[in-house]
């Protein structure tokens, strides 16, 4: 997906609100500023329909996408007031056939609103934290009884489909709609790896980069040799940077910091490992899997849905260190397993493209009774 002209950031951007006979009209209510986020969960939808989000402050702007920002003054409540009003009047103003949104909290509750007030089917997209948080909250009975709410309820994967059924939601109203990548950049290659272990991700709790490090200990007490990369950054980079230095790594571990694009890391590599502890289905993980890399992974979330164990990935049998640093062994110690593992994951791009993911947008929108069949 390209970036096509700028908004000027206004809340006189107004979007079309008018779909052709073949293509409706979808209003999507989303606060997220990332553009790239936008082109992978909005983009492939510009594909089906005619797209106008109402966004906080959007600084560039995807193709095929019209905008109705509002600015926040450097206050993101008062921004996410004016964007509820603002996709009010948007709705009212324009001719629409179903409201979009992702994540209940604010941005799908701005949406049933503004569904229900001018008659429109809804959609929510969960992406993660709905589920792994917002449900098991002390609040959580009110957002369950939000989510049974929409016409159309998106995730990422089929565990988290499963979960929806067993909130409540109606089985034809719970779509997967995947987080596609850019297979044009992510796709197998020949490698010769310059280091043999790369993790990618935010060094926060929920990530756990520091079972890694804990299993990489393991390994190099059982005398495996390796070098591995961390690449990535948050609150417990000088937690990582002690449990580096505590457990005698800081020749064999490299950290590489933050890396906005990192597919020149994954062709270097050797394997790919994940040690979340909650996750829907981490892009990184598809993205390394698209380029052809192994990976040592943990049965969480939908992560199931694309490392199968023994066919695209190693799937360790509990999230510990040693069970990672067992699979990890084993994964280093036989070359034939690694590449037959590799070339399986490279087919992971062909259901996580842009075009399957509208596909899957095509679905929500039959889901939502907008288009026929």
């Amino acid at each position: 997906m390209s970036a096509g002209p700028a908004s000027d950031g206004s809340a006189d951007d107004v979007g079309s609100g008018a779909g052709t006979a073949d293509r409706p009209s979808v209003l999507v209510v989303y606060s997220v500023r990332n553009l790239a986020k936008i082109e992978r969960h909005v983009g492939p939808l510009t594909e089906a329909a005619d797209v106008t989000m109402v966004c906080i402050d959007a600084d560039e702007s995807v193709d095929g996408v019209d905008y109705v920002t509002v600015p926040d003054f450097g206050v993101r409540p008062v921004g996410l007031v004016l964007m509820a009003l603002a996709a009010f009047v948007e709705a009212w103003r324009g001719d629409y056939d179903a409201v979009a949104s992702f994540s209940l909290l604010p941005n799908g509750c701005i949406a049933l609103a503004v569904g229900a007030l001018f008659g429109l089917p809804t959609h929510l997209g969960i992406i993660g934290i709905d589920l792994d948080v917002h449900v098991e909250a002390r609040y959580g009975a009110v957002v369950r009884a939000l989510i049974r709410r929409f016409d159309a309820v998106s995730v990422p994967g089929t565990a988290f489909r499963d979960r929806l059924l067993e909130l409540g939601v109606a089985e034809d109203r719970a779509t997967i709609l995947v987080n596609p990548i850019d297979v044009g950049t992510y796709h197998p290659v020949e490698r010769d790896p310059e280091f043999d272990l790369l993790w990618v991700g935010r060094f926060e709790s929920e990530k756990d980069p520091l079972t890694f490090l804990a299993a990489l200990d393991e390994l190099a007490d059982r005398g495996r040799s390796f070098n591995a990369v961390l690449a990535g950054d948050g609150p417990l980079h000088p937690v990582v940077e002690r449990a580096v230095r505590e457990r005698a790594l800081a020749d064999r571990v490299d950290l590489v910091g933050w890396v906005d694009d990192p597919a020149d890391y994954y062709r270097r590599a050797g394997a790919f490992v994940l040690t979340s502890e909650r996750d829907a289905l981490p892009l990184s993980l598809v993205e390394a899997m698209a380029t052809g890399l192994p990976s040592v992974v943990p049965a969480v979330g939908n992560v199931p849905d694309v490392a199968r164990d023994g066919e695209t990935a190693l799937v360790a049998d509990d999230r510990t260190p040693a069970a990672f640093a067992d699979a990890l062994d084993r994964l280093l110690g036989d070359d034939d397993l690694r590449e037959r593992l590799g070339a399986n994951a490279g087919n992971v791009s062909e259901r996580y493209s842009y075009d399957a993911a509208t596909d899957d947008w095509c679905d929500v929108l039959v889901t939502m009774d907008v288009v026929e069949r």
